[in-house]
Order: structure tokens, then C-alpha cells, then sequence
């Protein structure tokens, strides 16, 4: 009788193992799959990522009156220090 009772206990073992090495693997290809869904919406497209971009911004800002050239200059000046270090 003890044998067969030790195989049982050694088949739930077994098969809890194969249940918890499936989920694992399920919880991984699920953060996979999270993780380029996000990629496909956020693929830098955020004009807050290229200096050139900002800058532009910044000029029609100060044509259109609502940044002053001290400002500009200001702003120019970080954007180019950033990019020196």
C-alpha cells in the first residue's frame, strides 16, 4: 500500500510541476505580448524627444509673439547644452 501511495503523491507532484511551469511560461509570453502592444502605441513619436523638433516649436512661439527672444535664447541654450553632454 505505501507504494502506491507514494506514486500517487509523486503523480500530483509531477503534474502541480507541469501546472506551474505552464503558467510561468503563460505569464511570460503574456508580458511579451503587453509589451509590443505598448511598443506598437508608443513608438517615439513624442516631438519632447528630438531637441531639432523642440526648437522649431520654440521659433514659431517667439514669430508668433508668445516667447520672447531672451526666452528663445534661454531655451536654445539648454537644448544645446544638453546635447553637448
Amino acid at each position: 500500500m505505501p507504494v502506491k501511495e507514494a506514486d500517487k503523491l509523486q503523480d500530483l507532484l509531477s503534474s502541480t510541476t507541469i501546472s506551474w511551469i505552464g503558467l510561468v511560461i503563460a505569464l511570460i509570453l503574456l508580458a511579451l505580448a503587453v509589451r509590443q502592444i505598448r511598443a506598437w502605441y508608443c513608438d517615439g513619436d513624442d516631438p519632447a524627444d528630438d531637441p531639432v523638433e523642440i526648437l522649431r516649436q520654440m521659433e514659431e512661439l517667439k514669430r508668433q509673439g508668445d516667447l520672447s527672444e531672451e526666452e528663445f535664447r534661454s531655451i536654445r541654450n539648454q537644448i544645446d547644452g544638453g546635447r553637448d553632454g
